[in-house]
């Protein structure tokens, strides 16, 4: 009887896929970058044709390295970044626009004039753009009215794709952040999406996050594999850490993002640290805290490429090499700030150079900047709920490969960081979820999931951390 999973995982830079036991092992991992273009200024694009070539190819190869036929997986998981949209045609299949990813910035402008009307969004949500972008579509009114025009997040598009059509379905962890779920009746927000004059019917069914849900075309991987679980990217690391009140963690990829997952929903912090779905299923929905640096690993990128510190083992070898920034601070914030400081128009900075900040200096500045960022983030997330706070903190991401930049976020932090053993922890949520959903999995084994393979430990006092927070606060934000 067949019982691998194979997860998923549609980030903004790149998509995985990778094929896991029931026990938590790995047996696959397959990865490819994705493209991004910057056709104006504030506007972030991806090809969902693209997209979807990058998931055929990484599930292809996860399938040969963990020489399992797809006959043999007993369910799919998908997990994905949030509050991107593309509209499609229903018959073709085919995009009718780009997919236009949670950091492009053209909603600002609508995301205050909702507001005003008494809909609360953030410029990064679908619901501040999807106006404007099917708008942008030749003969929108025509497809519209013969009901041809389909939209989502990509989750919806790859389903769609992978069922061959058959399913236009999103979970309610990834349709929250769309803006487009009511908060009361978490079913669409028919009175948003009628003063937009949008029609339901461009809208995905919602299902629970976990069970079934569709099931791929045989023509498109080779087998019916049941589809049995959806979950958005952060709440996906989350439940890969744990479930329940109190679980919360820091994931580093394009952006930071700190989760804390509370008792019940609870509307505190907003608008910088929003109330978020971790999962719904069977009536019962579990919510967290979301405070998100918008730029972090994408900010170092930057940093790396214009100020030419090399790839990212040379980077991290010149951070190493210093023990300060000699004055400098950098403040990673391409796309605006994020929590706690919602300024969609704050761009990033270097400043406090002089001639004595080199090379090194410019690395570290760039992983402290970052680091102090988080502490920010974390600081306010668990100040909306202190009981809750945790005395470790829980980490994952490509940017906890660096064993460097963790003791420089716990020593920053002045908290210790546990780093989880799968640095891919959004692709390991996606596995665990699609077991629970395939009935594989039972809540008991959710634990299998948590492993953590080290804990950074400060190794400076809490005085020193906070002075340099401080001073660090004080060169960008004059206070």
């Amino acid at each position: 009887m067949p019982e691998l999973i194979l997860a998923i995982d549609i980030g903004t830079t790149s998509v995985r896929a990778g094929v896991f036991a029931p026990d938590a092992t790995r047996r696959s991992l397959a990865r490819t970058r994705l493209t991004s273009y910057a056709p104006a200024s504030g506007r972030i694009e991806q090809d969902a044709r693209a997209v979807w070539r990058a998931v055929k190819t990484v599930v292809r190869r996860a399938l040969v390295d963990a020489d399992c036929p797809a006959a043999d997986l007993a369910a799919l998981g998908i997990t994905t970044q949030r509050a991107s949209a593309l509209v499609w045609d229903k018959l073709s299949g085919a995009p009718l626009s780009p997919m236009v990813v949670w950091s492009d910035l053209r909603g600002v402008e609508r995301a205050g004039q909702l507001l005003s009307a008494g809909h609360f969004l953030a410029p990064q949500q679908s619901a501040a753009k999807l106006e404007a972008i099917v708008g942008d579509i030749p003969d929108a009114a025509a497809l519209r009215a013969q009901g041809r025009l389909a939209w989502g997040n990509i989750d919806s598009y790859v389903i769609w794709m992978l069922s061959d059509g058959a399913a236009h379905v999103t979970d309610r962890s990834q349709a929250w952040p769309s803006g487009y779920l009511d908060l009361m009746t978490l079913g669409w927000n028919t009175a948003l999406i009628d003063l937009q004059g949008l029609d339901l019917t461009m809208f995905p069914r919602l299902t629970d996050t976990w069970g079934p849900m569709a099931t791929t075309a045989p023509s498109v991987l080779g087998a019916a594999i049941p589809i049995t679980a959806d979950i958005a990217d952060q709440q996906s690391a989350l439940l890969a850490h744990g479930r329940g009140a109190g679980i919360a963690k820091v994931s580093y990829g394009t952006s930071a993002t700190a989760n804390l997952a509370t008792a019940g929903l609870s509307l505190a912090g907003m608008p910088g640290v929003p109330p978020l779905i971790v999962s719904s299923v069977a009536g019962e929905t579990a919510f967290c805290l979301e405070a998100m640096v918008l730029s972090a690993g994408s900010a170092l990128d930057w940093l790396r490429e214009t100020c030419g510190l090399g790839p990212h083992a040379a980077f991290e070898a010149l951070a190493g090499g210093v023990g300060d920034t000699a004055g400098a601070a950098f403040l990673p914030a391409l796309q605006g700030l994020g929590a706690p400081r919602p300024d969609p128009t704050r761009r990033g900075e270097l400043r406090g150079l002089t001639g004595a900040v080199s090379r090194a200096h410019l690395a570290r500045a760039g992983l402290e900047g970052v680091a102090f960022r988080v502490r920010e983030a974390v600081d306010h997330l668990f100040r909306l709920d202190p009981g809750a706070a945790p005395a470790v903190l829980n980490v994952d991401g490509g940017l906890t490969g660096y064993e460097g930049f963790l003791q420089i976020q716990a020593d920053l932090l002045h908290r210790p960081v546990r780093r989880h053993a799968a640095r891919e922890a959004t692709l390991a949520g996606a596995a665990l979820a699609a077991g629970l959903g395939a009935d594989l999995l039972q809540a008991a084994d959710i634990a299998r999931f948590a492993r953590y393979d080290r804990t950074y430990a400060p190794s400076i006092s809490v005085d020193e951390a906070d002075n340099r927070y401080a001073a660090w606060r004080a060169t960008l934000f004059a206070v």
